[in-house]
């Protein structure tokens, strides 16, 4: 990969189309801001650390009318928690809390970097709460209702788990050290404090443990083996024998402090994968153009989607796209089919014409429309309700574990009746066998995987990608085919303006009009402009739109401002009939798409576009890529997409897309991607979301993926000497539960350094080309031993 420098803003790469020092409008826009109002201590707070890049369409104007209905009903009056997208460091926190301060009535503003929220406590006599929510989207985030029931259930499931095992295990170790310093087995106290230990290791159990040997039983049933299945083997064997060496009086037998802290530390690795995962799942809002209910006009009342059925007639409000097959009752309606088949241009409908199931009204009024099927039998359902397959299930590292433990059993089993053969007696037997399955836990594994998957993360997040779902390393690890829509994902959301300097010509007011008129419109070309001009002040006269024709309002000096077609233009902007400035566009590839589609192809990975689009349009973009007739196809439609993708993929296929259109590909291929366009789902499904505007981030992913490997793989090296060394200590039975229970953390220490060392070594990635070979797993001890 080349080298470019950083956003001045986020810390993203710059693309290579791009002189300014910014990977995009949105983060020119926020950082010229934080300067103009005296907040630039922001960047001292950020410091080193990336931000993700302020997509432009996050800064268009937004409907709030959920946030006033939530203001009025909250109880107590005053007091609200809201979901928070944008947030990544402590110079955010500083930058809401000055933002906050700001406003009048403002009491007290509580941010959660860990569960992405906000608290406000305000006065509502006074407090504008629409008005601070728009003076936030200004910097860049933006609020959303607040998270409730599934969506953080497991994360803070896991966090009290964690909080509870953690004041057992510091229980059980302080009443188990007196017996290691000496304390005699008479001592008045020694029963108590083996009882207090006993009952910190039971409660562990039932809080901690409960969830790896569910987690392992489960997969057992499934007919598969999970990376569980050794831990909850070496927790119910240690916690067996303690019950059995604490009744017995058995001293080398009890393993109290061993099981509370071996539960603690997981559930530590544990949560720290979930975290950050959730993290990013957090960091965007839910797609606000799919509605949850719709106005039927019968009795002017909001419904749920259910409630459509054929005959019923029901309103869309502007930038939202219409649930089910429609005929449209207003006279004329702009819609995009981009969501259907991958066309981005507006679409004229006039009144009694047929509005698909998908489409997006970008007109900036509501439409009426009359359903012409149920919203059980809708597409845009069909493909809300596509679900990516269950967690990809790595053969190799079932095979491996499956071996390991039948390895550890026979060896356990077999040096407890070697000991009892010898005479050595029952106890010691029995120590033999519950050391051995003790030590061949894979409490470092499961401590430093996690740190591994968080530091990729990190990584990948300097490329403009954010980790949704574990285990997204190894199935890139095993990608050979890369597969591409060609609207959104391979060229740009929005056509790209040729004479920007047009812009910059325009006087202040002309600026003003122009914001104006775009601000809140999704019509291609009115989005376009909107990132061009950039946000900023607006007039407050409404604007009319003429379906097919253009925009315009007057402003408050009298003067009519218009939009619209133009000879010898795409658009024309004029003030009282007279033309000021005429704007060309045109479709435009990602930044660096030519290079990561040559870099793929010279790694061995095949790349192929699938599109709804039309043939001659998908051919041209093919051709800037040097693809192939036979690998591109055009006038998809969503099944045909899916069907494609299985028929083609060997779970070895990435998809990347940004349409509902793609939504059945995504759940075919092996793992998927998607960029945020901020009208679409499918970056809530997706493995990964990216944001920023180049492509090179794919090829980045596949390096990253390589450094995980090679991370695990040290670590598996480090584990498998570690527990040969001593599984042979406890054949001798040399490995006392005191021996264990130091040599648990200190393995934990050692594989985490040398996670850590590696991602900060100065060549992170190799130089030399990255060939499939490098990519699929050769051996059966590949990197891909990662909590599922």
């Amino acid at each position: 990969m080349s080298d470019h420098s950083s956003c001045k803003h986020c810390g993203s790469p710059v693309p290579a189309n791009r002189d300014d020092e910014f990977c995009c409008t949105g983060c020119v826009y926020v950082y010229d801001l934080l300067h103009q109002q005296g907040l630039d201590h922001f960047y001292d707070l950020k410091g080193n650390l990336s931000l993700p890049p302020v997509s432009p369409q996050s800064l268009r104007e937004r409907d709030y009318e959920w946030l006033v209905e939530l203001g009025r009903i909250v109880v107590p009056q005053g007091e609200l928690r809201l979901a928070l997208q944008g947030i990544s460091c402590v110079g955010c926190i500083w930058l809401i809390e000055k933002v906050f301060a700001r406003h009048a009535g403002g009491l007290r503003v509580n941010v959660d970097v860990v569960h992405g929220d906000l608290a406000l406590i305000y006065d509502p006599a006074v407090f504008d709460v629409v008005a601070f929510a728009k003076d936030m989207q200004a910097f860049g985030y933006l609020v959303g209702a607040p998270l409730e029931g599934e969506e953080r259930k497991q994360v803070s499931g896991l966090e009290r788990r964690m909080g509870v095992c953690g004041a057992f295990a510091m229980n059980a170790m302080a009443f188990c050290l007196p017996a290691y310093y000496g304390m005699p087995a008479d001592f008045v106290f020694a029963p108590w404090f083996d009882m207090i230990a006993a009952v910190s290791a039971t409660l562990a159990m039932l809080v901690g443990g409960s969830y790896f040997i569910e987690k392992a039983w489960r997969s057992l049933h499934a007919g598969a083996l999970h990376i569980d299945t050794p831990i909850a083997l070496g927790l119910i064997a240690a916690y067996a024998g303690s019950i059995i060496g604490w009744i017995a009086a058995v001293p080398g037998l009890k393993y109290f402090d061993f099981v509370a802290i071996f539960i603690f530390l997981m559930l530590v690795g544990r949560w720290a994968q979930q975290a950050a995962v959730e993290r990013n799942r957090r960091k965007l809002m839910r797609d606000t153009s799919i509605p949850d209910s719709v106005m039927l006009l019968e009795d002017e009342k909001l419904r749920p989607l259910s409630a459509l059925k054929a005959g019923v007639r029901f309103a869309i409000k502007p930038g939202q796209s219409i649930p089910v097959a429609s005929r449209l009752l207003s006279p004329q309606a702009s819609v995009s089919l981009e969501w259907i088949n991958g066309e981005s241009d507006a679409q004229l409908r006039d009144a009694g014409q047929m509005l698909p199931s998908g489409a997006l009204n970008i007109g900036s009024r509501g439409l009426e429309a009359e359903a012409l099927e149920s919203w059980q039998d809708s597409t845009l359902r069909k493909l809300l309700e596509a679900r990516r397959p269950g967690e990809f299930r790595d053969l190799n590292l079932e095979r491996l574990l499956r071996w390991y433990l039948a390895i550890i059993v026979v060896i356990g089993i077999g040096g407890a009746v070697w000991w009892a053969w010898q005479g050595a007696g029952l106890a010691q037997a029995l120590q033999v066998m519950i050391s051995i399955f003790v030590v061949s836990c894979p409490c470092a594994l499961g401590v430093a995987v996690p740190l591994a998957e968080e530091l990729a993360a990190a990584r990948a997040e300097k490329l403009g990608v954010f980790v949704r779902t574990l285990g997204l390393w190894k199935r890139v690890m095993r990608v050979r085919r890369t597969v591409f829509d060609k609207t959104g994902t391979l060229t740009l959301e929005n056509p790209v303006l040729e004479n920007r300097e047009v812009i910059q010509q325009l006087h202040e007011a002309a600026r003003r009009a122009l914001r104006t008129l775009v601000t809140g419109n999704l019509h291609p070309v009115s989005r376009s402009l909107f990132d061009a001009v950039g946000p900023g002040p607006v007039s407050t006269h409404e604007v009319s739109e003429a379906i097919g024709l253009g925009l315009s309002f007057t402003d408050e000096d009298g003067h009519a401002w218009s939009l619209g077609r133009g000879e010898g233009a795409d658009a024309l902007l004029t003030c009282d009939a007279v033309s000021l400035a005429g704007f060309r566009f045109r479709d435009e590839l990602r930044a660096e798409s030519l290079d990561e589609v040559r870099t793929l192809k010279q790694r061995g990975v095949s790349v192929h576009i699938l599109s709804g689009d039309r043939e001659s349009k998908v051919a041209h973009i093919a051709a800037q890529l040097g693809l192939k007739k036979d690998d591109w196809q055009a006038g998809l439609t969503p099944e045909q997409k899916a069907a494609w993708v299985a028929e083609h993929n060997q779970d070895d296929t990435l998809y990347i897309g940004d349409g509902a259109n793609d939504s059945l590909a995504f759940d075919a291929a092996l793992c998927a991607g998607s960029p945020v366009t901020g009208r679409s789902f499918l970056e809530q499904k997706a493995d990964f979301f990216f944001l920023g505007h180049s492509l090179r981030f794919v090829s980045g992913l596949m390096d990253v993926a390589r450094l995980h490997r090679r991370a695990t793989r040290s670590v598996f090296a480090f584990s498998v000497t570690y527990n040969i060394v001593t599984v042979i200590a406890g054949l001798m039975g040399h490995l006392s539960p005191l021996a264990a229970a130091i040599l648990m953390p200190l393995s934990s220490v050692a594989t985490l350094s040398i996670v850590a060392l590696t991602f900060a070594a100065k060549k992170q990635v190799s130089n030399k080309p990255l060939l499939v070979s490098d990519l699929i797993p050769n051996d059966q001890t590949a990197g891909h031993l990662a909590p599922l």
